[in-house]
């Protein structure tokens, strides 16, 4: 679980909340399946990314079995802070068991109410969790009242409803149980590719005392910028928009060569598989490479001949 040569030992757990109280907009780097691992993280945080997410975590597998927490959660005690763990699940005990596992390695939880994929919908998990406020509620008071450290967070990361009024109740029965701040993605369940509601999440952030993120369509620096001075929200989440440019939060327009060398740099030392090592820098080179380009890149299959094509085509 713990990975990269770091000692086992306890590490500080910082309080992720007070990075919503500097005055500045706290930029995030979202949950994404099998693409926010301890490599990419390393990444986005050498370009102005303040806090980081895990990949979403299934609570129930992770507590059964080790085999699950070696390869679903590695960190270490270096650099990988603050970092935020999410969790799905449905039962109390569960994620409060899987929060006491990670709380010596971790700044906070988050509990996933949000993912619309039918798997997650149909076992309980995921965006089904925003019909059920009172259980919401319960799930965040239980990890509240067993993990000691009043600096380990407990956020929640949600869709909107067709009605609204029922989300903001939903934000304030978190609220009152003691949630330390909520992401809203600006679209309800069945929407994917339609534009985002930040009227939504502005109403939200103007019913609410604790801090709001702001998540859906932010693909540059300026984008998080409009985003936070319409919405209000006082930080904003990135996945997308992160994968394709991972330095957009230090203000460029598309990746950088530099970005592309720490990538391979940080991949190669962290042992990256290929696949993953391969579809980060095809995400990344989008922008900057032609359709002929890409034709090629895109069917290397292995670490060397990736390795030759940057540094043959780009001197990376």
């Amino acid at each position: 679980m713990i990975g990269d040569g770091a000692e086992t030992e306890r590490c500080p757990v910082k309080d992720p909340v007070d990075l919503f109280h500097s005055g500045q907009v706290v930029k995030i780097c979202a949950p994404m399946v099998r693409y926010s691992k301890l490599a990419f993280r390393t990444l986005v945080r050498k370009y102005q990314c303040d806090l980081c997410y895990t990949p979403m975590i299934v609570a129930a597998d992770f507590v059964r079995s080790a085999k699950a927490r070696d390869s679903e959660f590695t960190t270490n005690n270096v650099g990988d802070h603050p970092l935020i763990v999410q969790f799905a699940a449905k039962e109390a005990q569960v994620l409060c068991n899987a929060a006491q596992i990670v709380c010596p390695f971790a700044d906070g939880i988050d509990l996933n109410c949000g993912c619309p994929q039918r798997w997650a919908m149909a076992e309980g998990y995921g965006a089904s969790l925003i019909n059920k406020p009172e259980l919401v509620q319960d799930m965040v008071r239980h990890v509240r009242n067993q993990i000691d450290n009043p600096r380990f967070s407990i956020s929640i990361k949600i869709r909107i409803h067709e009605d609204l009024k029922r989300t903001v109740d939903l934000c304030r029965k978190a609220e009152a149980s003691g949630v330390s701040w909520i992401t809203v993605h600006g679209r309800n369940v069945e929407e994917r590719h339609q534009p985002v509601h930040y009227d939504a999440i502005k109403i939200i952030k103007q019913s609410m005392s604790i801090p709001v993120v702001a998540n859906g369509d932010i693909k540059t620096l300026k984008d998080a910028e409009n985003v936070h001075h319409l919405t209000g929200a006082e930080g904003v989440m990135v996945a997308r928009g992160l994968l394709a440019n991972p330095a957009m939060f230090a203000g460029y327009e598309e990746t950088p060569l530099k970005c592309i060398q720490d990538w391979v740099s940080i991949a190669l030392e962290h042992g990256t598989p290929f696949t993953c090592f391969h579809h980060h820098l095809m995400y990344m080179m989008e922008r900057i490479t032609s359709k002929q380009e890409k034709k090629v890149f895109n069917v290397l299959s292995s670490t060397s001949s990736v390795l030759d094509y940057l540094n043959d085509h780009y001197g990376v």
